[in-house]
């Protein structure tokens, strides 16, 4: 399994656990321009692993009140039920 979510983070599993990772890209070095995935959490629930990369998103985005903060996760709802539609396609 393989699923990007968004632009930003990639939804794998193997046989344990669901594993969120983040894409990031490198800004120095031979390799710099070139992407990679950093490690965000491993989770043994598909709900834990969405729950999770919510709660980072918000955490790490500029909300400044509850409003804003229902809209954010809303759109990272939809951009996770969007990517889950795409690959069962």
């Amino acid at each position: 399994m393989y699923i990007e979510l968004g632009d930003k983070y990639v939804l794998t599993a193997d046989q344990y656990q669901y594993i969120v990772q983040e894409k990031k890209t490198v800004k120095e070095g031979k390799n710099a321009g070139s992407e990679y995935l950093s490690l965000v959490g491993y989770y043994p629930k598909l709900s834990q692993a969405i729950s999770s990369l919510i709660n980072l998103d918000v955490q790490l985005s500029d909300v400044q009140s509850l409003h804003a903060m229902e809209q954010h996760i809303n759109r990272v709802a939809l951009q996770c039920e969007k990517a889950f539609m795409e690959t069962a396609s």
